[in-house]
């Protein structure tokens, strides 16, 4: 089957209109139960001209839902969707926006066009409760702790590889990005032989926006507008990399330099040497010295 490139804004968005296929996506990323998903925020991608902004797609659901270790809780379900390596820091901006705003636990679910470090197509990060003290794990389901941190859940487009044995593999395979027919990758071939009912609607709506004409313009205009940005922000987003890099090896070598001179003014100390003259040697200040 012929279906539409779900990276794309035009495409996705088709998916979350749709309520069956919106709970049925987002529940089987969270491994939960939607029971009821109601969206309140939206901003897709689209570019000014006069600003020259471009927004990333985001939509937000007010969502009750169903887990195995909590059981019915109200939830803020925020998804945000970008094809850029430089969009990750606007995902702090609107997260920021999002604690102020609610009143209700967040969880954040990000779809990338790019890849992070983690070598999973797919994974959960939650930050854990421990003891301060015994640094045992704690099971913590105290409302007051869940508004102020987030469960997030990652989801890597570009690592996904086909797999089908699973209804989460399967969904995931839907974000593959590979098997393109069209040299501007907006549409690919997909396997039909799937069992998963919701999984067929899925295939069935990006089949839809991959051959009828509307939804192909729509396609197409954010195409060009992509196109634009990648080629006004590509070399931003290198230059910003390589800079990444270089402070890591310069905060390396820093680190580095610190352990060595402590060593050797470890040794100053063993052989008798003052912490004044050690200090003049090495730059460390007496109290340093002290506790070496």
């Amino acid at each position: 089957m012929i279906i539409a490139n779900p990276i794309y804004d035009a495409t996705f968005k088709r998916l979350l209109e749709n309520d069956n296929v919106a709970k049925f996506l987002i529940g089987t990323i969270l491994d939960c139960k939607i029971i009821s998903l109601e969206p309140y925020i939206q901003e897709r991608t689209k570019f000014d001209k006069i600003t020259g902004q471009l927004t990333l797609y985001r939509k937000d659901f007010s969502a009750t839902i169903e887990t195995k270790e909590e059981g019915v809780k109200r939830v803020i379900i925020e998804l945000q969707k970008a094809k850029q390596l430089s969009d990750i820091y606007r995902f702090r901006e609107y997260l920021g926006a999002e604690y102020v705003n609610s009143k209700l636990p967040i969880i954040a679910i990000y779809i990338l066009g790019f890849n992070l470090s983690v070598d999973a197509p797919a994974f959960v990060a939650y930050p854990e409760c421990k003891d301060l003290r015994t640094k045992e794990k704690l099971n913590v389901h105290d409302s007051f702790v869940e508004h102020l941190t987030h469960k997030s859940y990652f989801v890597q487009t570009c690592k996904i590889k086909q797999n089908l044995n699973t209804e989460l593999d399967t969904l995931l395979s839907v974000f593959e990005q590979e098997n393109f027919v069209s040299s501007d990758k907006t549409t690919k071939d997909f396997p039909v032989d799937t069992n998963y009912p919701e999984i067929k609607e899925l295939l069935d709506i990006l089949h839809y926006v991959a051959v009828d004409k509307d939804a192909r313009k729509e396609l197409d205009e954010e195409l060009y507008y992509q196109r634009y940005v990648e080629q006004t922000f590509g070399e931003k987003d290198k230059e910003l990399e390589k800079n990444k890099k270089t402070i890591e090896t310069l905060l390396q070598e820093k680190k580095d330099f610190e352990n060595r001179n402590k060593a050797s003014a470890k040794k100053m100390k063993q052989r008798g040497m003052s912490a004044e003259e050690i200090s003049e040697f090495t730059g460390l200040s007496k109290k340093e010295i002290e506790n070496l």
